[in-house]
């Protein structure tokens, strides 16, 4: 009885019942088509090209300059489904009528026998089949499953009706997500070339009167800003959710969520500019605004006057990489940071850049946070919608 029930998903359109059906899914599909002649030139994917389920660059090159791996010659309707542990999410749903696509070889190329394959593409992504094809992945270097345990792989399916109304409903989750990040891509373009204009003073603010500020100024970063650091602290002591008592972010040389690592229940400074000041982001810049702890591989820059803010560090950001030193360990320390000189405007508009700049941040992270609650929603559904 438990069993039939596995075979019924919590999640279904009214209008189908019934038990869906077990099947292999090399029943289903067609995995790594006989390889046929490949044209003069192509566009060649290869691992690196697709991300989050996108093209995100298109490389032509010809046939004799090709990689050995340039294999699968791609139809409309195939996936590229990644065979390399743990990427099995990071797929590709070719939809183009053109053929001169190739993938890589590091690829499994998926073709529905039956029907269209938008449905697969949707299957492929659930928990269920992604922890059958972990538990089947072999090697050491770069585990990964072969073709022929892909198709041995047990795949509930439902009839084509009710494929494709899921694949649909999904498919048009997945069109929005992408809209979102096109979106956020546009602003951050923005931001950066608005941001380069600022810098070179092709773009200047006026003060509330209409009134031009005063001519910029080149300082040393030691005559503005105390410079410390931070202090050592374990993560055992970092919680990962803000509650009452740990409300203070954790700052370290991590690039994700600009180095957050957690929060804590102490803090040790408030209104700062960070950097990193060893390992492979050392040079990273960011305005760090309220009270807020960091590790001790953030430098501090402090400042009463007005000089910590998001622009001063967003300017330090775009020259501090000159001065980092590459020998063994890249590091930028305390004396070196000390001597960058930088120019800039009085803090009066200082403060009207930065507020500017702040506002875009606000809407990058506004569209950042829609996409990751709509992932969070799909991810809710593929569990709920598949058996």
């Amino acid at each position: 009885m438990q069993k039939e029930k596995q075979l019924v998903p919590q999640l279904r359109f009214t209008e189908f019942d019934g038990k869906w059906e077990k099947k292999k899914f090399g029943e289903t599909v067609i995995i790594n088509p006989k390889i046929t002649e490949l044209p003069n030139s192509f566009i060649y994917i290869d691992l690196e090209s697709v991300n989050n389920g996108v093209l995100s660059k298109e490389n032509k090159i010809s046939k004799n300059e090709a990689p050995s791996r340039a294999q699968r010659l791609l139809s409309n309707d195939d996936i590229l489904y990644q065979t390399v542990r743990p990427y099995q999410k990071n797929n590709f749903y070719f939809n183009k009528s053109k053929n001169d696509y190739v993938a890589s070889t590091g690829y499994a190329q998926i073709r529905s026998k039956h029907n269209k394959s938008s449905f697969i593409y949707q299957y492929l992504h659930s928990d269920y089949f992604v922890n059958k094809v972990l538990l089947r992945c072999t090697g050491t270097s770069y585990p990964a499953i072969n073709s022929t345990d892909l198709s041995k792989i047990r795949v509930n399916f439902p009839p084509v009706p009710e494929q494709q109304k899921i694949a649909d409903f999904l498919s048009s989750i997945d069109t929005h997500i992408q809209t979102l990040e096109k979106k956020k891509a546009a602003l951050e373009l923005y931001k950066k070339s608005v941001t380069q204009k600022i810098f070179k003073q092709e773009i200047r603010f006026k003060d509330d009167d209409g009134n031009e500020f005063a001519d910029w100024e080149k300082r040393k970063v030691g005559e503005i800003f105390k410079i410390t650091r931070g202090d050592v602290l374990s993560m055992k002591l970092v919680e990962q959710r803000i509650d009452e008592n740990y409300k203070y972010p954790v700052y370290s040389s991590k690039t994700m969520k600009k180095g957050l690592s957690g929060y804590y229940n102490q803090y040790l400074f408030e209104d700062a500019i960070t950097w990193t000041t060893d390992g492979a982001n050392a040079g990273d810049v960011n305005y760090r605004k309220g009270k807020f702890y960091c590790t001790n591989v953030c430098g501090v820059l402090l400042n009463d006057k007005g000089y910590a803010n998001l622009f001063v560090a967003e300017k330090l950001n775009s020259i501090t990489k000159k001065y980092v030193s590459y020998v063994g360990n890249p590091k930028l320390m305390n004396g070196v940071m000390s001597e960058i000189k930088i120019n800039l405007p009085s803090v009066k508009e200082q403060t009207k850049i930065a507020n500017f700049l702040s506002s875009i941040d606000k809407q990058i992270e506004g569209i950042t946070q829609q996409i990751e609650y709509t992932k969070t929603y799909k991810k809710g559904l593929l569990q709920q919608m598949f058996v």
